[in-house]
């Protein structure tokens, strides 16, 4: 085992086995806590529901009591003197279940009560719903029900129905049996127990503090420590239609030994240590020999990052991480060997762009001398007498001069291009108008021009003059190519956005050691180049938002293409710029 796998295993016993112990423990955490907060969203349904209930007592109450109130609308003076039908009306009402059902009037006139009630005054003058504290026969009852004012022969009255709140009509809720429901209810003397589920356990009073935070207004309260620990319950307060605390509700559920109490013993957890170490152990030596053979491919590919070589790649291998990381390296490689030939193409511009300006400034320094040279030769040419020798010597130098000119235009020219003025047009009628201008030296030279159009009449938006003169100097490096003549190729296609013309010629091709210059500004291989022909090239299709570039294999040829943007769809292709052929810069060698 090596040091490396070595201190892979030791790290996985450290991180796998404290990890695993500490998730453990989180997860019983979250387990008990998840536990806690559903018992106390379901112990608050619950409570929910015990509400419900009540409020759906007093809503009854309320339409019975509207009924009787319409009922008594209607009696006559002789009915209330013999109340007897009414009296069998609410009679039938009371047995259907409603414990109280009186009519009173504002001067606490009982007219009728099923049950004497004891404190009948301080029944309420008004329409009104709730719980109502009410006493008779001798005992306290919380009752939810309704009071309906009705005008009675000239008189205002009032109407009361109402159910008992105790064992009998909220015994349904005993069909729970997890759950200890109790209900505490203020009888006078202090909040009594009137409903029990559980009657056989001792029903511990409402503590003083739960009590003073609903009568405060809080609605429900909930406590996991109820009962000295023994429950985890829900207290809920009802009030009466005086706004004042009349009942409580307790709503609890067994607190017996959790899940996180359950498995936090030792031997659990000396179980899970010994379980993960020996699974990390073993995990250890397995993954370090899967690990260290791409790590070592990942460190010399470094090593090659660093000496420059950002041509190296390593394989994607050894599980996903890994790969991922392997990938990383090689797109990071990629990007470095693209950042140093964007830094490389900086320098190489910055250093053309002050060949340049230097150029520029020594061409115009040699425009003033060369001009009075020529002038002065002229001149001496055409009045001195001279003899046939000197006279030819004399047009060498005119001649030297003329040729000296041009170039120096030509250096002025690339050093201060011409902003592209751009027009639509198709991009065939670029290679045509070199074919037309170009098809006598063509045949003088015996070369044929074979154009492929593939590009489906594809628009571009450019300089027509400026994309003549680099397609012609295309054309031009491909016929000195092909001394023996041949055919040259005029390729034209179309990719989504970006148009393309291809020139292809049949010559020996370009060198590798050379292809990477062959762009360059003064880089030539013929014995009176200026260098400068592909140099414009690029900087025309740079210019039109393009490229230029080159492919070549020695002794097979080699194709030069630009590529540009074609023009946006709702262009319309306007008519070619018009050109004076004595006046265009295309030139033919003679």
């Amino acid at each position: 085992m090596t040091t490396l796998r070595l201190r892979l295993v030791i790290g996985f016993l450290l991180v796998s086995v404290p990890a695993m112990l500490a998730s453990a423990y989180v997860a019983a955490r979250l387990i008990s806590n998840a536990f806690e907060s559903n018992v106390e969203q379901w112990l608050g349904e619950t409570s929910r529901y015990f509400k419900l209930q009540v409020r759906e007592a007093t809503l009854e109450a309320q339409r019975v009591a509207s009924v009787i109130a319409t009922r008594l609308e209607t009696v006559t003076e002789d009915e209330l003197r013999h109340p007897t039908i009414i009296e069998n009306d609410l009679a039938v009402l009371n047995s259907v279940g409603y414990d109280l059902i009186a009519i009173y009037t504002d001067e606490h006139e009982m007219l009728y009560a099923s049950r004497s009630i004891v404190g009948a005054d301080a029944l309420p003058r008004r329409t009104v719903q709730g719980i109502f504290k009410i006493e008779t026969d001798g005992k306290h009852y919380i009752m939810a029900g309704a009071v309906q004012t009705v005008k009675l022969l000239g008189k205002t009255a009032h109407v009361i129905v109402g159910t008992w709140l105790d064992d009998q009509y909220l015994g349904g809720i005993k069909v729970v049996t997890s759950l200890d429901v109790r209900l505490f209810a203020d009888t006078g003397a202090g909040f009594e127990p009137i409903l029990l589920t559980h009657p056989a356990g001792a029903a511990r009073p409402v503590p003083q503090a739960i009590r003073d935070k609903l009568e405060s207004g809080a609605r429900t309260i909930f406590d996991n420590e109820a009962d000295e620990g023994a429950y985890r319950a829900i207290y809920t307060g009802f009030r009466g239609i005086d706004g004042k605390l009349v009942a409580v509700a307790f709503i609890g559920l067994t607190s017996r030994a959790g899940f996180f109490e359950q498995i936090g013993r030792w031997r659990l957890f000396v179980g899970i240590f010994l379980f993960g170490s020996a699974l990390a152990i073993i995990v250890g030596v397995a993954m370090s020999g899967i690990l260290v053979k791409p790590l070592r491919a990942l460190t010399r590919g470094v090593r090659s990052i660093t000496a420059g070589d950002y041509k190296q790649r390593v394989p994607a291998q050894g599980g996903r991480e890994i790969a991922e990381l392997a990938t990383g390296f090689n797109i990071m490689a990629e990007q470095l060997g693209k950042v140093q030939a964007l830094e490389a193409e900086l320098r190489r511009r910055d250093r053309f762009s002050a060949l340049g300006q230097a150029a520029m400034v020594i061409a115009h320094e040699v425009r003033n001398p060369l001009g009075i040279i020529k002038t002065s030769t002229e001149v001496v040419r055409n009045r001195a007498k001279l003899g046939p020798s000197e006279d030819r010597m004399l047009g060498y130098i005119i001649d030297e001069v003329r040729r000296i000119e041009t170039l120096v235009r030509d250096f002025l020219d690339f050093a201060q291009p011409k902003e592209p003025s751009k027009s639509v047009f198709l991009l065939r009628s670029v290679i045509d108008r070199v074919a037309s201008f170009a098809a006598p030296e063509l045949a003088k030279r015996n070369i044929a021009l074979d154009i492929q159009d593939e590009s489906n009449g594809a628009l571009i938006s450019g300089d027509p003059d400026q994309l003549h003169q680099a397609c012609l100097n295309l054309v031009l490096n491909a016929m000195d190519a092909m001394s023996s003549g041949g055919t040259i190729t005029a390729s034209l296609t179309v990719d989504d956005m970006q148009a393309s013309l291809t020139i292809s010629d049949s010559g020996p091709g370009i060198p590798p050691a050379i292809i990477g210059q062959i762009f360059n500004p003064f880089f030539t291989t013929k014995a009176k180049g200026t260098g400068l022909g592909l140099a414009k090239v690029q900087s025309v299709a740079a210019a039109h938002g393009g490229t230029a570039h080159c492919t070549s294999r020695e002794g097979q040829g080699a194709s030069f293409t630009i590529a540009l943007p074609v023009a946006p769809p709702n262009a319309l292709p306007g008519s070619p710029p018009k050109t004076d052929a004595g006046k265009t810069d295309a030139r033919l060698p003679s």
